[in-house]
């Protein structure tokens, strides 16, 4: 598959350097076999000085954002780890991408997802967001935050304070809204975060789950869900506080064309450009025994097959103002004209 990638993203100060720093010292890779990729706005970075300066190899990008300015600078410098590599025989087990605290994390997955020379060398594990749990009522009026936290497939919560804590089981609610893919682990900073909850994770392109608990838990956060008779079931997870991220649970019973599926699908990406984050799924397909997972970033769609029985089809969108009505709407077209 090649080597694994984790990103992190997170607002500046909620404690992206302090989760790395643990987790390198908790992890029984050799230090040398792990490589960050740090990124830093400006002409000189500074979190680079509160790393742990043992023999992990910091790659630095500065002059403007990984994300944007910087995508070249990415692909080259991915591209010159393995030449570098290769040339003085190292192994390497692991890169870390840190992101500046002003990053959106998704062009960068676009960069890595599409980029055809890095394709077959690197993949990415998982994207972490560490989310400061004490400022985090007020930084959920900054689209970014907002969008590192829809993109992610695992929360970091960081608690700083007793109050914090106390608020933990109402801040885990309010993100589930946002995002149900993602799970999320409780970050002190006093207490060893094991390497095992961080690396090798496989959780993005891991086929999504919904199971009873999580239904049950996005329901007591919020009322407005609804069914119909036919059995496909689509809910609507919204609230106030989430500024117009939502995320959009569509379910059917019913055996899907997998032609009209894609084609559903290039619809969905190109009418809501700029709206839809990630969306991710099981879905059934005809002639097929076995559940086809489907993954989607960007304009970027996934299916793969997994060793899990057919049964209902459940697809996660989440992303920012969807236009809820008519995605429903179609998506009911398409269970029907495919069972015609």
């Amino acid at each position: 598959m090649g080597i694994p990638v984790t990103i992190v993203s997170g607002f500046l100060g909620s404690g992206k350097t302090t989760l790395i720093n643990q987790v390198l010292a908790a992890s029984n890779l050799p230090k040398e076999e792990i490589i960050i990729i740090e990124n830093e706005f400006g002409e000189t970075g500074i979190d680079h000085e509160l790393l742990l300066h043992t023999k992990e190899q910091v790659l630095q990008l500065n002059n403007g954002c990984m994300c944007c300015s910087l995508r070249g600078d990415l692909i080259n410098t991915l591209e010159s780890i393995e030449d570098v590599t290769r040339e003085w025989r190292i192994t390497v087990s692991q890169i870390i991408i840190e992101t500046t605290g002003i990053a959106d994390p998704q062009p960068i997955i676009q960069t890595l997802l599409t980029a055809p020379t890095l394709h077959n060398r690197y993949y990415i594990d998982s994207i972490l967001t560490v989310v400061d749990t004490h400022h985090i009522m007020d930084y959920l009026k900054e689209p970014l935050i907002m969008k590192q936290i829809a993109i992610a497939d695992r929360m970091f919560l960081s608690v700083k304070e007793e109050a914090d804590k106390e608020r933990l089981p109402e801040i885990g609610r309010l993100l589930y809204s946002i995002n149900p893919l993602a799970d999320q682990l409780e970050f002190y900073k006093d207490q060893a975060v094991m390497a095992t909850e961080f690396f090798n994770l496989n959780k993005f392109q891991a086929p999504v789950l919904i199971e009873e608990e999580h239904r049950e838990h996005a329901e007591e956060h919020h009322h407005d869900d609804h069914g119909h008779e036919h059995h496909e079931h689509e809910h609507h997870h919204d609230h106030d506080d989430t500024h117009g991220f939502q995320s959009l649970l569509l379910e059917t019973d019913k055996v899907l064309n997998k032609a009209l599926l894609v084609r559903w699908l290039d619809w969905l990406v190109f009418s809501n450009q700029e709206r839809l984050y990630r969306f991710k799924g099981m879905v059934t397909l005809k002639d097929q025994e076995l559940a086809m997972a489907l993954q989607g970033v960007n304009q970027q769609i996934n299916f793969q097959l997994t060793t899990l029985p057919a049964g209902m089809t459940k697809i996660v969108l989440i992303g920012k103002e969807l236009n809820v009505e008519k995605i429903e709407r179609t998506f009911e077209r398409l269970c029907t004209a495919s069972n015609q």
